[in-house]
């Protein structure tokens, strides 16, 4: 038997469609990050092979949400752009299947109890949660933890300490210097720490602060770690009243963010042999988050929207 690519009264099959659904997204995602469509074949992994960056990643991670897809685990987002284009597909191909209760059809008797509406979520309150991560505020017990993962030989250079470690007393101390407010950021499926976010040198009259982040290594790439940012800007613009966010990023530090630019932030300064480092000077970028475009917020329905 010769197959056409055609089912039933001219329908086309499953398999031609599931290819020409494959390559719509394909286009659909190559024009989001940027690269051409040529490049993402099925087998191309995107940080080995495509060289993107957290920001890229977690741009990745939003295409996917917007296809229905939630993507909570590392090994996902490492993977090929076949793996996720598979994602995507099946999410696509499933059907939703709703179940309708009549209105009235309530439990009589003695023991019955009365069935609640479920609740809603306040509108006003701060959302501190992703489907990966929340945000905690500061207890005594943390400051351990926040001293380990700063001295850490990965994130010491990056970190405020610029690869000099302070004594645990000096850290204690400094925790909150010139802070206007910090969490640490937990995963939320075995409450373990991933990083910690701070914003600093709030200027109240000129209505901006500061913003770091400093996460496990094993986040690094993933997006993961970008999305919790993302999740604290929004909490900041939510709740005082800046105009935007500075953050001063290394050059050595660049590559992980350099593919937001223009997207996520501006470059409004960049200081020239400013930061010192294994042996050589270091450009120090100083890049700029603006409410106006970049603040989002989080609807009844659970989805995001955008508020510029």
């Amino acid at each position: 038997m010769i197959s056409t690519g055609r089912d039933f009264e001219g329908m086309p099959s499953i398999t031609t469609r599931t290819a020409a659904n494959r390559e719509e997204l394909r286009a659909e995602l190559a024009d989001l990050l940027q690269h051409d469509p040529a490049t993402l074949t099925d087998t191309a992994r995107f940080i080995e092979d495509l060289g993107m960056d957290s920001l890229d990643m977690m741009t990745l991670s939003a295409w996917l949400d917007s296809h229905g897809v939630r993507v909570q685990t590392d090994r996902e987002r490492r993977g090929t752009v076949g793996d996720v284009l598979a994602l995507a597909e099946t999410v696509a191909g499933k059907r939703v299947q709703l179940t309708i209760r009549a209105g009235n059809a309530t439990s009589s008797g003695p023991d019955s109890v009365p069935e609640l509406p479920p609740s809603q979520p306040d509108p006003l309150a701060p959302v501190l949660h992703s489907s990966v991560f929340r945000l905690d505020a500061l207890q005594p017990g943390d400051t351990e933890y926040l001293y380990a993962l700063a001295v850490r030989p990965e994130n010491c250079f990056r970190w405020r300490y610029r690869g000099a470690p302070p004594a645990p007393e000096r850290f204690v101390e400094e925790l909150w210097a010139q802070v206007l407010t910090q969490y640490v950021v937990r995963r939320i499926d075995d409450d373990q720490p991933a990083g910690h976010v701070v914003a600093y040198s709030a200027d109240r009259h000129g209505s901006h602060a500061y913003l770091g982040a400093v996460f496990e290594p094993a986040y690094a790439g993933t997006g993961l770690a970008a999305e919790a940012i993302t999740l604290f800007v929004r909490y900041l613009f939510r709740t005082f009243p800046f105009r935007k966010l500075y953050l001063e990023v290394p050059g050595f530090n660049w590559p992980q963010l350099s593919s937001g630019e223009g997207r996520y932030f501006q470059v409004e300064g960049r200081l020239r042999g400013h930061v010192y480092y294994a042996g050589r000077y270091w450009d120090q970028y100083l890049c700029a988050i603006y409410a106006d475009r970049t603040f989002e917020e989080s609807t009844s329905d659970g989805k995001e929207r955008k508020l510029s």
